[in-house]
């Protein structure tokens, strides 16, 4: 992959989760944007539940960042209203591939639109120095 491909790649996946993303017809999602990234995952804690990590990242999504940052100001009544929204659009164990679609449709992005690399410069010995455009050692 040549260094033009990656940018392209990188800045196609950034744009991407900076986009519009829509859960059905009639639920325009906000960007899962860093202050979104952070309270969903003050909502989640320590699940590994997918589910779970779903219905916590995609109703974060649901907010205004304010609404967002408000949310992160009492975890268990926003972790509750999340769950209550999840249940009143009909999610439930057998029915929740949608929700989990976009929730790994928006950490895939974000992933991919964050994972820029510095290319590392060869030291003497022919190895890439371990160090090159960091910090100081």
């Amino acid at each position: 992959m040549t260094d033009e491909e990656f940018d392209l790649t990188t800045d196609e996946a950034l744009m991407s989760s900076l986009a519009e993303h829509r859960l059905s017809d009639d639920l325009k999602l906000e960007p899962y944007s860093l202050a979104r990234q952070a309270v969903a995952a003050g909502l989640i804690g320590l699940s590994t539940t997918g589910l779970y990590n779903a219905v916590m990242t995609v109703w974060t999504c649901t907010l205004s960042e304010r609404e967002a940052l408000e949310a992160h100001q009492d975890l268990s009544a926003s972790r509750l209203k999340a769950f209550k929204w999840a249940e009143s659009r009909g999610y439930s164990l057998v029915n929740c591939q949608s929700i989990i679609d976009m929730y790994v449709r928006l950490i895939n992005e974000i992933s991919a639109a964050t994972q820029v690399q510095v290319k590392a410069a060869e030291g003497s010995n022919g190895e890439a120095d371990p160090n090159a455009g960091g910090q100081p050692a």
